[in-house]
């Protein structure tokens, strides 16, 4: 049995006869078809703030621990070779 199919009136994507929303854009048949929601209302923080928030501290630790790690591991290195444990 063949699939009748209708088109997207959002963005044209093909769809199945019965479908009731668009896997693509989703958009759907309640709505009637709407294009996406507004977001303009919506009082969101700046996405670079965002990221900085979330990442930013965390990456100025990493370094930090980071550089305590390979000073540890270069001081018992150290200690190792002036002392001729090896």
């Amino acid at each position: 049995m063949d699939d009748v199919k209708k088109i997207c009136p959002h963005c044209g994507a093909e769809l199945k006869d019965d479908a009731t929303f668009c896997p693509h854009c989703g958009s759907d048949k309640d709505t009637g078809w709407k294009e996406g929601a507004e977001s303009a209302d919506l009082e969101l923080p700046d996405y670079d703030e965002i990221v900085e928030n979330e990442f930013g501290q965390k990456k100025k630790n990493f370094s930090r621990i980071a550089s305590a790690i390979i000073g540890g591991i270069l001081a018992v290195v150290l200690l190792i070779v002036f002392t001729g444990i090896v």
